[in-house]
C-alpha cells in the first residue's frame, strides 16, 4: 500500500500520551498485555536519550521519517502495517474484540493470514526501524568523532600558541627587567657624576690660579728691572 493511500499515522500510535487525560488514565485492554514486552525490545534495541534533552521538533521530525520509511518498504500483502491501520482507525485503544474482529476481517481478504506472519512483518518493521536508527546513531556519532578531533587539533594548537607567547613574555620580561637594572645603574653613576669630577676641576682652577698669581709676580719683577735699567743705566 502506498504511503499517500494510507490514512493511518504512526504519530498517532508514537504519540498517543497527548490523548486526552481519560484515555491515558484507562486500563490497556487485556489485548494489548504484550505492550510491556514490544516496550522493553524497542528500549533494549535503541539506545534512548535521557526525557530531558529530547527537542520534541527533532522527535516528530525523525518519527515522520520513519514512518516514510516503513511505508516505503511496506511487504506485500495484508500484513503488520495494514492490520495495524485498520486496527486504530476507530480507537488507539482497541479492545480484544477489535483486535479479534480486524484479524477476521482480514483473513476473509487473505485466507493465508496468520498471527504468526503478522508477527514475522512486525519484527521486519522492527528490524527496520532498529538498523535505520543505529545507521543514523552511527553518523552522529562519526560526526562527533569528527568533531572532537577537529577541536582536540584546534586545542592542541592553542595549547602550542599559547606555550610560545607565554615564553617570549618570560624572554621579555627578562629583558626588561635587564634593561631596567641598567636604567638603574646609569641613573646611579648620574647621581654621583658632579662629585666625581668636581674635585678635578677644583684641582685644576687652583693651578690655573696658582699660575696666574706666579706669571704676575714674575711679570712685576721683570718689569721692575726693566724699569730700572731704563732709569740706571740709560
Amino acid at each position: 500500500m502506498a504511503e499517500n493511500d494510507k490514512g493511518f499515522s504512526f504519530k498517532r500510535l508514537f504519540f498517543r500520551d497527548s490523548e486526552p487525560e481519560k484515555q491515558q488514565n484507562q486500563n490497556p485492554p487485556a489485548g494489548l498485555e504484550n505492550a510491556n514486552v514490544q516496550a522493553n525490545y524497542v528500549k533494549n534495541s535503541i539506545p534512548f536519550t535521557p526525557a530531558g534533552v529530547q527537542e520534541q521538533p527533532l522527535v516528530e521530525d525523525f518519527v515522520q521519517r520513519l514512518q516514510n520509511l516503513i511505508n516505503q518498504n511496506n511487504q506485500p500483502g495484508f500484513d503488520f502495517l495494514e492490520f495495524t491501520e485498520s486496527l486504530f482507525e476507530e480507537n488507539q485503544n482497541p479492545s480484544p474484540e477489535v483486535f479479534k474482529t480486524v484479524f477476521r476481517i482480514a483473513q476473509k481478504i487473505d485466507k493465508s493470514l496468520t498471527p504468526a506472519r503478522l508477527l514475522e512483518s512486525a519484527m521486519f518493521y522492527k528490524d527496520l526501524v532498529q538498523r535505520t536508527v543505529q545507521q543514523e546513531i552511527s553518523k552522529g556519532d562519526a560526526k562527533k568523532r569528527g568533531l572532537q578531533t577537529e577541536k582536540d587539533t584546534e586545542r592542541n594548537n592553542l595549547d602550542n600558541s599559547l606555550k610560545d607567547t607565554s615564553t617570549k613574555i618570560q624572554q621579555l620580561s627578562k629583558q626588561i627587567q635587564e634593561l631596567q637594572n641598567q636604567e638603574l645603574t646609569f641613573n646611579n653613576q648620574l647621581s654621583v657624576i658632579d662629585q666625581k669630577y668636581n674635585g678635578q676641576f677644583i684641582d685644576i682652577d687652583r693651578k690655573i690660579i696658582a699660575i696666574r698669581n706666579a706669571s704676575e709676580q714674575v711679570l712685576i719683577s721683570i718689569v721692575d728691572i726693566e724699569a730700572g735699567i731704563k732709569s740706571n743705566l740709560s
